[in-house]
């Protein structure tokens, strides 16, 4: 990286400073960014397992994670420094 270049913190605090719209534009630019990788692509092996557990879902043979369990771990996980 150029020795110029902001830190990752310099970043993110620049893009937590704009505006709501602009937050939302750079989130969609840097995710598709992401889509547009050639590893995005999903073995057979996982398609397979995925189907699995949505047959579970759909005959009730798998109980699921409320929602609010689900979202407290998210809670934590995002509330957590950000390690590089």
């Amino acid at each position: 990286m150029n020795a110029s270049a902001p830190s990752i913190t310099d970043l993110v605090e620049y893009a937590l400073a704009m505006s709501r719209a602009k937050r939302s534009y750079l989130v969609t630019k840097l995710i598709g960014s992401l889509d547009d990788d050639e590893d995005s692509e999903v073995s057979q092996e996982w398609r397979d397992e995925l189907n699995r557990r949505v047959e579970k879902m759909r005959d009730g043979t798998s109980p699921g994670i409320p929602h609010e369990e689900v979202m407290s771990g998210a809670r934590e996980l995002l509330a957590r420094p950000l390690q590089m």
